[in-house]
């Protein structure tokens, strides 16, 4: 009974989080941070690459999903904001 009062409450977190990324500020927010964020990786990346490191594939393959999650937020934003659904 604990463990679905406690999935309960989990899924309307969620609902709530949902309903608060439709306003301009926090999804602003949201994708400025991420973009900051992968500006830094693909710095230290580079800086990496042009200094001799090997860079692992598992990097480069969170790398991308990383950017795969930025497009999608990035094309979120304006489909919204141009007034989608």
């Amino acid at each position: 009974m604990e463990i679905e009062s406690r999935i309960i409450k989990l899924i309307k977190s969620l609902d709530n989080i949902m309903n608060a990324w439709d306003k301009l500020t926090l999804r602003r927010t949201l994708i400025t941070i991420f973009s900051l964020l992968l500006l830094s990786q693909v710095i230290i990346t580079t800086l990496l690459w042009i200094f001799g490191k090997d860079i692992s594939d598992s990097w480069v393959n969170l790398m991308t999903l990383e950017f795969g999650s930025w497009s999608i937020m990035i094309g979120f934003y304006f489909y919204t904001r141009k007034g989608g659904e």
